[in-house]
């Protein structure tokens, strides 16, 4: 029989996990309770919608005056702290849906939790899949309410530990593997210039996908995006081939624009002497912050298109080839496929071919016919699967949803 984890199991595997560095946790049974009120909250729903939300565990005063008080912090305090309970968190969670906005809880002396008010931060926190600075957030616990049943746990930017499913794993692996996305974003990059500009470029591309596939993941529907090669996606999308379209779309300048965008943003970056990741996204320039907001408007463009029945079709230039797209693809003799055990795929386990939903079975049959493509698989859960063919196999990894 499967091994479920509940509150005071979550509370004592966190402890048992949480980094030396780390501020401290509240005693064993106010942790519990923390978990066991947002894992209650995970299972309701406001006005039709699953609740989604993010807290940070911090008395205020901890921010105000202590040696984390930092101007990418926006403190809106309650005049009255509200009672740390499902319901309430229900009523607030459309205020914290986004990475960027919390509910701030504390507790007294007595062990009591409240909601003492909301912090607002200037970049969104939860960056553990890319490099960021380690210093730009204190290391407090973050609880991200992802889901029915579904909780993570952070300290500071570092994910700690995930529920999921009524089973807890440790951190996910970074969204994107560079085994699985080796020459599926070069396309999309503009490959002239200095090294770092072009290394920012596929980061930017990156990005662009990874916002995609979690914009489209918290709108509960669950989604699939094709990535197809740009020389032969004629071939590939039209009325008769391995992907029907319901929605063509004529000729547009989507991707043109997509380009521009990311050109100016490289350029720019290579003005200001940003030489890494990290330090475009603690970036505060003007511009800089117009022409990424431009970009995460394209993807959620993309994330929208994305949810309706039927794949998403790109290809690596980020073109919108058609969207509600039907895949004919033929069966494989085989009928089996890999899962990677590892970020690179050096270790695979082989599984029935027709053990995942419909979505991902179209996704195997494609990646079987076409070997150039790249499809993921955002899950009505939460999960995102990434599907390609290697070495003559179709092969699969699996992210936490997260």
């Amino acid at each position: 029989m499967p091994a479920y984890h509940y509150p005071p199991d979550v509370a004592n595997a966190l402890r048992q996990q949480w980094p030396a560095h780390g501020h401290a946790l509240p005693a064993p049974e106010v942790l519990t309770d923390l978990i066991n009120v947002a894992y209650q909250a995970s299972l309701l729903q406001e006005e039709s919608r699953p609740v989604l939300a993010h807290l940070v565990l911090v008395p205020d005063s901890y921010i105000r005056y202590g040696a984390h008080q930092s101007p990418n912090y926006q403190l809106l305090g309650f005049t009255q702290p509200r009672p740390y309970h499902e319901q309430e968190l229900r009523r607030l969670s459309p205020t914290v849906q986004r990475p960027g906005h919390l509910l701030a809880v504390s507790s007294n002396p007595a062990g009591e939790l409240a909601i003492w008010g909301m912090v607002l931060t200037v970049r969104p926190w939860d960056y553990a899949h890319e490099p960021a600075n380690p210093a730009s957030l204190p290391p407090v616990l973050f609880v991200q309410v992802y889901g029915a049943g579904n909780l993570a746990f952070f300290c500071g930017i570092e994910q700690v530990l995930v529920l999921q499913n009524g089973r807890l794993a440790g951190p996910s692996q970074p969204a994107f593997p560079v085994a699985w996305i080796k020459g599926h974003f070069d396309e999309a990059a503009p490959l002239q210039g200095a090294t770092d500009t072009v290394y920012l470029a596929r980061q930017l591309a990156q990005h662009t996908a990874r916002r995609m596939l979690t914009q489209a993941r918290e709108a509960g529907h669950g989604g699939m995006v094709v990535l197809v090669p740009s020389a032969n996606a004629a071939a590939l999308v039209r009325p008769q081939g391995l992907l029907q379209p319901k929605y063509g779309l004529q000729a547009n300048d989507l991707g043109t624009r997509y380009l521009t965008v990311l050109t100016r943003l490289a350029e720019r970056s290579q003005q200001l002497g940003l030489d890494s990741w990290a330090a475009y996204r603690l970036s505060a320039d003007g511009l800089l912050q117009t022409l990424h907001a431009e970009l995460e408007n394209f993807a959620d463009l993309l994330a929208g298109l994305m949810t309706v029945d039927g794949a998403l079709v790109l290809n690596k230039q980020f073109d919108v080839l058609g969207f509600g797209v039907e895949i004919h693809a033929p069966g494989f003799a085989a009928n089996q496929v890999y899962r990677a055990l590892d970020p690179e795929a050096t270790r695979l386990q082989a599984e029935a071919a027709d053990s995942g939903g419909t979505r991902h079975r179209a996704a195997y049959r494609l990646c079987h016919a076409e070997a150039a493509c790249l499809v993921m698989v955002v899950s009505q859960d939460g999960g995102v699967k990434f599907v390609r063919q290697q070495q003559g196999q179709v092969v699969f990894w699996e992210q936490s949803p997260v």
